[in-house]
């Protein structure tokens, strides 16, 4: 099954400055590009007014576009997992159409878990249940496990 669409992935770490978070988006989108994914690109946003240039690269930004397996976006995962582990950040969102997924510091079983929910969801084409989030989460709980 080929999935179609962009998936944005979006770094946080709050305790990073501009150029941390500008090496760490380059990090994780060069592990990227490793798995030959069609299109791995930082979007260009708008940029202040009176500046030097009207675009700038979106910090802690990547847009994945092109046909993905599962296979393939379970890989994308287990990388954003990989990098956050490594660097120290704080969180990443994976977003799918409506689909959104957060990882933020939870045990290997959690984040396993909610991976899944999330890779089932977006092969599906199902959306969350009324009156909940658009996906799951895996944050920290008092142990380490949600």
């Amino acid at each position: 099954m080929t999935i179609t669409g962009d998936v944005t992935v979006v770094v946080h770490d709050e305790d990073a400055d501009d150029e941390e978070l500008d090496a760490l988006t380059r990090q994780l989108q060069e592990e990227l590009l490793q798995l030959d994914l069609p299109d791995v690109v930082r979007p260009a946003t708008t940029g202040a007014t009176g500046g030097k240039s009207a675009l700038v690269t979106a910090l802690g930004t990547l847009v994945l576009s092109g046909g993905f397996s599962v296979a393939v976006l379970r890989s994308v995962t287990r990388i954003v997992q990989d990098v956050l582990r490594r660097s120290g950040a704080r969180k990443a969102v994976l977003i799918s159409g409506e689909h959104r997924l957060e990882i933020q510091g939870a045990s290997k079983k959690t984040t396993d878990a909610a991976v899944e929910a999330w890779l089932r969801m977006v092969a599906d084409g199902t959306d969350a249940a009324p009156g909940t989030a658009a996906g799951p989460t895996a944050l920290e709980g008092p142990t380490g496990d949600a």
